[in-house]
């Protein structure tokens, strides 16, 4: 067993994408996303506000620890992805790594919000050391997950079908993080008006969430495990993957298609994560919504998005995936911004009032209508992309397209929490578990919904730029696919002959 080296890939009889894929092996696909919406969610919305807000750690080492974290996914996630794509196992190329990854992900993530220490270095020393161990460890099974759905199946829509069923259930372990969050951690008490500022509750809340990870991340490898014979393996061994990762970088990057994609991804990953970031701050201390009802809010997020996830194969039908990304991406922006553009023209409710929880729950509802299609568009167009590259090259490289894929979406809370952090350190924003409302200058929450409201429309422009850059639509891959059917015919023939 090893990694393995050449760029051709064998092809097993009775391969997966030729045949129909029955409801509970994509349920069991599915149910793996669960780990990455409860660690992914978590991260983006808990992990500054704790450490900044909290437990007092300045902003700007916040933010240069998550900027760490980040550029070693830079490194891992496509590495991960080279790694698994040549890797030769009686398991296959893709759940070992899963299998491996569900103790180290749950221990390192518990340990990240139960600090043993409150000096500052100290904390910016956990912060650090704990979320680099925790992204790599989601890297271990997210980059090989995510790679196994588009091995699944070649089907232009079914494809689709998976991607979406597969962000349903992240956007599940999204619900979960705000349902168990505000409704059973976070609640008010006589001590804390406001529950998210009680750290005494994060330690239980990343306990019982690290169990869900690990139960998510076990039952998603069992459950596909069956089809291990039937997927493609490497026919060569490999060695220097490091050395490796870098050719196969170089070479995923000659692709037009992915280019674009990955640069347009990239750059519409800091305003989105800096409003998630930023958002606890918002509802908090700028809108003063009552610790009860944020969670009504954040739960009208994924509860949109989930339905968005279910439309998105009938728009697929319609639409071409660079349109639904391009749809999704506009629209996510417009209800992201309206709110604080709308309260100082005067037309949005007042703070503190249910009038401002209705409406600030109709958008969170909005945005996640039309965010999900860029999670499913991007998702299904990089399935398309391997194809694409498989044709022109010979060689599938599904793990370093979803290395990519992932370490984008943890770019999302990395570089967002960062930009955040030093945003709140240069506003000169006030720390501690006891700061209220009523404590915060006017003009320093003006700042702050300029950055978390107008500022994130920023990033859109030239995002969308990138993406309309894409062309790969329905009937060039129905050509790709047929092509790339008649060379397996090929070389099934001819093994079969040699036989």
């Amino acid at each position: 067993m090893g990694p393995g080296k050449g760029t051709r890939y064998g092809v097993p009889s009775g391969v997966t994408a030729a045949r129909s894929l029955g409801l509970s092996t994509k349920t069991a696909y599915w149910v793996g996303q669960l780990a990455e919406g409860l660690k992914s969610t978590t991260f983006a919305l808990f992990l500054l506000f704790y450490y900044n807000q909290v437990l007092g750690l300045s902003g700007s080492l916040c933010a240069i620890a998550l900027m760490i974290a980040t550029a070693i996914d830079a490194i891992t996630d496509p590495l991960m992805g080279s790694v698994s794509d040549g890797w030769r196992s009686r398991w296959g190329r893709r759940h070992p790594f899963m299998y491996a990854s569900a103790i180290p992900l749950a221990m390192f993530f518990y340990a990240l919000f139960a600090p043993p220490v409150d000096s500052e270095m100290g904390l910016f020393a956990w912060l650090l050391c704990f979320s680099v161990l925790a992204r790599i460890a989601m890297t271990l099974y997210s980059v090989p997950h995510m790679a196994l759905g588009v091995e699944m199946t070649s089907d232009y829509q079914e494809r689709t079908v998976i991607v979406a069923g597969r962000s349903v259930f992240g956007i599940i372990g999204t619900l979960l993080v705000y349902t168990l969050g505000f409704g059973m951690f976070f609640g008010t008490s006589d001590a804390y008006e406001n529950g998210q500022l009680n750290p005494v509750a994060y330690p239980p809340f990343a306990l019982l969430i690290a169990f869900l990870m690990v139960a998510s991340i076990v039952g998603s490898a069992l459950g596909t495990h069956h089809l291990i014979p039937s997927l493609l393996q490497p026919t060569n061994p490999q060695h220097a993957p490091l050395k490796q990762v870098v050719l196969d970088m170089l070479e995923a990057l000659k692709s037009v298609s992915f280019r674009w994609l990955v640069i347009g991804f990239v750059v519409i990953a800091a305003p989105i994560g800096v409003g998630e970031a930023l958002a606890l701050y918002m509802y908090t201390f700028f809108w003063e919504v009552a610790a009860g009802r944020v969670i009504y809010i954040f739960a009208l997020i994924p509860i949109g998005t989930v339905i968005g996830y279910m439309f998105a194969p009938l728009l697929g039908r319609y639409l071409e995936k660079r349109e639904l990304l391009i749809l999704g991406a506009l629209g996510w922006v417009v209800f992201a911004v309206a709110p604080v553009c709308l309260h100082y023209i005067g037309l949005f409710p007042a703070p503190a009032t249910m009038d401002v929880v209705v409406a600030l729950a109709f958008c969170s509802f909005m945005s996640g209508l039309l965010v999900s299609q860029v999670s499913v568009a991007v998702g299904s167009m990089l399935g398309d992309v391997a194809d694409e590259q498989e044709l022109s090259t010979g060689k599938r490289q599904e793990g370093v397209f979803y290395g990519a894929y992932a370490f984008v979406i943890k770019a999302t809370a990395g570089i967002g929490g960062a930009v955040a952090g030093f945003a709140l350190d240069l506003i000169n924003w006030p720390k501690g578990e006891a700061v209220r409302a009523a404590d915060i200058p006017p003009d320093t929450l003006f700042l702050l919904a300029m950055i978390a409201g107008p500022g994130l429309a920023l990033g859109y422009i030239p995002a969308i730029w990138c993406f309309s850059h894409y062309q790969l639509d329905r009937h060039k891959h129905h050509s790709i696919v047929t092509a790339l059917d008649a060379r397996h015919s090929k070389i099934m023939s001819v093994t079969n002959r040699g036989k």
